[in-house]
């Protein structure tokens, strides 16, 4: 059986025309930012009105969870207590 691990191949997964020899991570870092700036240049961004109205959506649903697993907790202590637990 051979051998096909990584360790053995550097270069097998390397795109054609690119060397095998490792980036270093300044290099890496950088050309993660520029890709990342360019990618949110792409980013279409939601105006006031949308994201107000976004807002207002998250914040009522996160107080609706909020009251309903308050809730929850109190009848389960209700329930412990009466049982004593």
């Amino acid at each position: 059986m051979a051998n096909t691990s990584a360790k053995n191949t550097p270069a097998r997964n390397a795109p054609k025309g690119t060397s095998a020899k490792k980036e270093g991570v300044f290099a890496r870092a950088g050309k993660f930012l520029r890709e990342t700036w360019i990618e949110l240049k792409k980013t279409s961004w939601p105006n006031r009105d949308e994201l107000q109205k976004s807002t207002l959506l998250v914040l009522a649903a996160v107080t609706a969870v909020t009251i309903w697993i308050g809730g929850l907790d109190y009848l389960l202590v209700l329930i412990a207590r009466s049982i004593n637990w």
